[in-house]
């Protein structure tokens, strides 16, 4: 059925006229007229091509297509209203949403959202995550975070924020470094390596700083992104590279740490950017504390 041709304004005087039983109530409680009611209803009816109520005087019974159609109406009446009671929260209560790309969300945005939003209440922050390759949401996201340079093109968006430029190094499992620990950069040839289509060369690159050669992973476990590498790292399956800021004391939780933090390689910076212009002063609150915390990470 076209959505178009739903009457909704009679479906709505059906409904309060259901649940009064009583064309007077129902005008009463609608602000208008008995007769419009009566109207309304009659034109339903007609639409329908089914009777929905037998009369009795003043009192209004439901006919049995009548109540099936009251119970419907009703239940999406409920469902609307509940919708829009939502979204017309308090408007103390503001939302920050927040576009970045998945590893970056895992392992540094969200292990540190709920100390910001016990910070400044009223603030809260929604996170969407892309993977790489994929196009930032700039119409419905507050701030969009980058690795990399983010090209403007046509989209209006603030001056990027420098947040901290990627310091790779090797992560592995805290049980698989208690059962072969890591204390020089020979050792972590005792882990299988782990890599990331998305981040290829990693462990060459790593390998070089080391002074090592050249790394043998042939054959070894490779995922198509970095934070899917992650969850087998966790696993203990090997160790992986990945930023350093991602691994200090939030990632308590995952059980991963660095064991070799200082052998490490520059690799891309992250990005702040608002789309709002001029900024709103909750995304400004946001973007400020956000980059004191990547100001931490990187110390």
């Amino acid at each position: 059925m076209n959505e178009r041709e739903l009457p909704l304004t009679a479906l709505r005087a059906f409904a309060v006229a259901a649940r009064s039983q009583n064309l007077e109530a129902a005008a009463k409680q609608l602000g208008v007229t008995h007769g419009a009611v009566s109207k309304q209803i009659s034109a339903l009816e007609e639409w329908l091509g089914q009777s929905l109520f037998s009369r009795q005087g003043r009192a209004l019974q439901l006919t049995p297509y009548g109540n099936v159609l009251a119970d419907r109406v009703a239940d999406s009446i409920r469902q609307i209203g509940a919708a829009c009671d939502y979204v017309r929260r308090d408007h103390s209560y503001r939302v920050i949403s927040v576009d970045a790309p998945a590893t970056f969300a895992m392992y540094f945005l969200l292990p540190r959202i709920r100390e910001f939003e016990a910070r400044h209440a009223g603030l809260s922050v929604w996170i969407a995550t892309r993977l790489t390759g994929q196009t930032a949401d700039f119409s419905r996201n507050d701030v969009v975070i980058s690795r990399g340079s983010l090209a403007k093109a046509s989209v209006r968006i603030g001056p990027a924020r420098h947040l901290f430029e990627e310091k790779l190094t090797p992560v592995s499992a805290s049980s698989l470094l208690r059962e072969l620990p890591v204390k020089c950069p020979a050792d972590i040839w005792k882990h299988k390596p782990i890599a990331s289509s998305s981040r290829p060369g990693d462990w060459e690159a790593w390998f070089e700083r080391a002074r090592l050669g050249r790394p043998l992973i042939e054959g070894g476990h490779r995922f198509d992104h970095l934070h899917v590498a992650l969850h087998a790292v966790r696993d203990g399956l090997g160790s992986t590279i990945a930023p350093r800021q991602f691994f200090d004391g939030t990632s308590r939780r995952y059980r991963l740490r660095c064991p070799l933090p200082d052998v490490c390689y520059p690799g891309e910076s992250f990005y702040a950017h608002s789309t709002l212009q001029p900024i709103a002063a909750p995304v400004e609150i946001f973007l400020t504390w956000l980059q004191e915390q990547c100001g931490f990470a990187e110390r």
